[in-house]
């Protein structure tokens, strides 16, 4: 029994440098990486905390010092079976640790006359400490089970039913649940380990209230947190003397609601999420007195509430967690290692201490300091590269450095670096993605405006300032992006835009890319002798084929009909194509800005026109439908268009 609670004793030392790593890296943890990743890494220490094994070939954390010296004995001997020239094929990473520090501990403890001693009595109570616990949370779990199948009423609601059955086909949940009614029930849980039972309290709930109860509480089955909670119960059970064990058990719970509401509200929009922490915020006056072991009930306090609020509430998309979950994984067996195995000794003429790095090679020349000749070639690569109008460009992704070769794109006044094979031009100043169209990428000039201007125009359209003149907005499933520079005479806007899901991919691309922006003196110049430079006028055939875009297009618009506004959009349009909303009567309708005496001049490609009419409903007032038009493979296309009073 003493060594068995030596071993646990090694884990639980070990598993307690993660967590206190884990609790004091929370908040940041917390802000940049969904919850459900920090769910796993306590899952994954739960299952350690059980496991009493370690070191290198499955062996026990703490050998008795006999084994321990017949181990670092075979050890020595085993190295002279190989020659001292003998190379390997790979590089080894060897830390030498102080002598002190793995010596195993030789004490032995006297014996009293009854023959027992002070660590027997340690393990004695460990064990019995241990048993109580468990027996404390199993009684309250079978008592708790009993009296919902004695007192509860199985539910027959068919409107609960229905959404039950909805829910499990959208989770793809085969198990049969059974649904209670139980008075005595605080708030709505799951509990059951074989056949699950959904409890929920003697309350009136809206439908949209039940929708999000019943969700939640599935997810909960989906990804078995009734058993979860079971591991983290029994791994509380053995380490029960240790406290940072009891934290890590509560931290792990939060987490579990904390991922179980992403869940419940992902993909979804703010007014639904508004509405799911609603239906939180109204059970909140119910105070769970007693929890209930092996359920999925949970309150936590308003502090832990609040916290889940403005989880579910946050904007921003977080980070996937998985290079953060297989650090833990390896430095958890790291530190499982150094403390319950001897370390070898990989060289017995070396008497020093401390950390040495030995590096074997097949190749003589590898693990040489590189030659200076290599770096002066790269310095002459470097600038080979940079005399081609290239570079490389470095996104930083998942905590890794990935790098791209980039071209000059060289535009009207100005230069900007795109990743090479990844974009194409779709129009003058606009390029798309070629692994995916909806992903944007524009530049615009405001010719003679100031930058203070511009950034509030952006703020009117709906954009908010992210940091200095760097602004974003969200529209529907796409998030636009907006940098403005500024130069003598006018400013320039680094435009671009993505779906939403993809803010892990050229969500951190786009930003590297739109720094890469940068003025052309000589355009400036040039412009400034020359203001109509970088304009362009309209001819007679393009105004006659304008016009005919936006006759077709406003008639599909008045009617609604959405599949022959498509065939008029250009190919970079993002957003919903939607009619006209109004009632009444449509009558004098003028394109303007085509006629004789418009200065039809162009800017950077793109042409503003719009259509002038009436509606009956508002009789004493004309509405403009306004049109952004661009070129687009030798046609004219509308790129955007808006209704004004």
């Amino acid at each position: 029994m003493t060594q068995i609670f030596l071993f646990f004793l090694g884990i639980s030392a070990s598993v307690s440098l993660i967590i206190l790593a884990l609790i004091s890296l929370a908040p940041f943890l917390n802000k940049r990486y969904a919850a459900k990743w920090k769910r796993l890494i306590w899952i994954f220490l739960a299952v350690r905390l059980l496991i009493p094994f370690g070191g290198v070939n499955g062996q026990f954390l703490i050998k008795t010092p006999q084994a321990q010296n017949q181990t670092v004995s075979g050890q020595k001997g085993n190295e002279t079976d190989h020659p001292a020239d003998q190379t390997v094929p790979y590089r080894r990473i060897v830390v030498e640790i102080p002598t002190q520090m793995t010596a195993p501990i030789n004490a032995q403890p006297e014996k009293n006359n009854a023959g027992i001693t002070a660590l027997d009595i340690m393990a004695f109570v460990w064990i019995i400490g241990s048993l109580l616990f468990l027996s404390i949370h199993f009684i309250s779990y079978f008592y708790y089970k009993r009296q919902l199948i004695k007192k509860g009423r199985i539910i027959e609601d068919v409107s609960v039913l229905c959404q039950m059955t909805r829910l499990k086909r959208e989770l793809r949940i085969r198990r049969a649940v059974q649904v209670m009614e139980y008075s005595e029930a605080e708030s709505p849980m799951l509990t059951g380990f074989l056949t699950p039972i959904l409890v929920l309290p003697e309350e009136r709930y809206s439908s949209e209230e039940l929708f999000f109860i019943l969700k939640h509480e599935l997810v909960h089955l989906k990804r078995g947190d009734v058993s979860v909670k079971l591991l983290l119960v029994a791994a509380n059970a053995i380490h029960w003397f240790n406290p940072l064990i009891w934290i890590m058990q509560k931290e792990a719970i939060v987490d579990m609601e904390l991922s179980c509401d992403e869940r419940v509200t992902q993909d979804t929009s703010y007014a639904v999420r508004k509405a799911y922490t609603e239906t939180l915020l109204s059970m909140l006056h119910r105070r769970c007195a007693r929890k209930t072991a092996f359920t999925t009930q949970f309150y936590g306090g308003k502090k832990i509430m609040k916290k889940r609020f403005k989880n579910i509430l946050m904007k921003n998309g977080k980070k996937n967690g998985s290079f953060v979950f297989l650090c833990t994984v390896l430095f958890t067996i790291l530190f499982g290692t150094l403390v319950g195995c001897s370390v070898k000794e990989e060289d017995t003429g070396n008497e020093h201490t401390g950390t040495e790095v030995i590096q074997h090679a097949s190749d003589s020349s590898e693990g040489k300091a590189v030659p200076a000749k290599q770096t002066q070639d790269a310095h002459s690569a470097v600038a080979d590269a940079a005399s081609e109008h290239t570079t490389t460009l470095t996104f930083s992704k998942e905590g890794e450095q990935e790098q791209k070769q980039a071209t000059l794109a060289v535009g009207d006044g100005y230069s900007i670096y795109l990743p090479d094979a990844e974009w194409q031009q779709s129009g003058p100043d606009t390029w798309t993605a070629a692994a995916n169209e909806q992903v944007r990428l524009w530049i615009t000039r405001f010719k003679g405006e100031s930058i203070d201007s511009v950034d509030q125009n952006l703020e009117e359209s709906g954009y908010m300032t992210e940091e200095g003149y760097h602004k974003w907005k969200q529209e529907g499933d796409f998030t636009y992006h907006v940098s403005l520079k500024s130069s003598e005479l006018d400013v320039w806007g680094i435009f671009y835009s993505y779906p939403a899901d993809f803010a892990e991919g050229f969500g951190r691309e786009l930003p590297v890319i739109a720094d890469t922006f940068a003025l052309s003196t000589e355009a400036d110049d040039s412009n400034r002798n020359h203001p109509d430079a970088a304009s362009e006028r309209l001819l007679a055939e393009d105004c006659e084929e304008i016009k005919t875009i936006v006759d077709a297009f406003s008639t599909a618009y008045f009617h609604g009909d959405v599949d022959a506004m498509q065939k008029f959009l250009a190919s970079t349009y993002i957003g919903e194509i939607t009619g006209y909303e109004g009632a009444g009567s449509i009558s004098d309708l003028t394109v303007k800005g085509l006629s004789d005496a418009d200065d039809k001049k162009m800017e950077n490609g793109r042409y503003i026109a719009s259509l002038e009419f009436r509606d009956s409903d508002y009789e004493d007032m004309f509405l403009y439908l306004t049109f952004e038009l661009m070129k687009q493979k030798n046609s004219w296309k509308i790129q955007s268009y808006g209704l004004e009073g």
